[in-house]
């Protein structure tokens, strides 16, 4: 097997590992098998809110809003264009619009209805699953950390790039736990979700490069 072919079934299957956590949470959803863990998590949540917490909470969730995602998004897609590489653009543009079909039809199909078991502490709309914060922040984030590890040659570099990526993403997941705005499980489906795009098309992506550069 050759280094590229290998290359592309580690991105498969580490999609393939990400797809099925949000299947396996949603086929439990479906059946009802997670509604008392929901419930239990998200009624716990009154007895940590402080002042302080629910500053940073709101101003975690926001890294995952419509306004922040969309202006990373364009600001790295203009820095991507400016040095010639649009299959990076393309790529990134594609987990962005990819993450909000994807986050449009499920919740949609599925019409979770909001936590209601706690106040919310900021004002939302629409359905709960999945959480659409915990997938557009997992799929563009994580792609803007694969892409621009193809410009980072020091691998202690590389590990420091994923490693904020995946240390925000959780803190905005739970962020929206935290605010009453979503289940644990929207939460959690959502990173999964955004994760196996990214990671998909960080596979199909990396294909599509000259092997030196892949």
């Amino acid at each position: 097997m050759t280094s590229g072919r290998k290359q592309l079934w580690h991105w498969l299957g580490s999609a393939a590992f990400a797809m099925l956590v949000f299947v396996r949470i949603t086929r439990e959803l479906i059946e009802g098998d997670v509604s008392a863990i929901d419930r239990a998590i998200i009624a716990a949540v009154p007895r940590i809110r402080a002042p302080w917490l629910t500053v940073a909470a709101v101003d975690v969730t926001a890294l995952g809003s419509i306004t922040l995602v969309t202006f990373f998004t364009a600001f790295v897609l203009v820095l991507l264009l400016l040095v010639r590489d649009r299959l990076g653009a393309l790529q990134l543009a594609a987990a962005s619009i990819g993450a909000a079909i994807l986050t449009v039809v499920i919740k949609n199909s599925i019409e979770r209805v909001r936590p209601d078991e706690v106040p919310r502490l900021i004002a939302v709309s629409g359905f709960s699953y999945p959480s659409g914060h915990s997938v557009s922040s997992s799929a563009v984030y994580l792609t803007i950390a694969i892409v621009a590890g193809r410009y980072v040659s020091h691998k202690w570099a590389r590990a420091a790039i994923f490693a904020t990526v995946l240390l925000i993403l959780p803190m905005v997941a739970a962020s929206r736990v935290y605010l009453g705005v979503h289940y644990a499980t929207d939460a959690i489906s959502g990173l999964s979700l955004g994760a196996a795009w990214a990671l998909l098309l960080g596979g199909l992506f990396a294909q599509a490069r000259p092997q030196s550069a892949a």
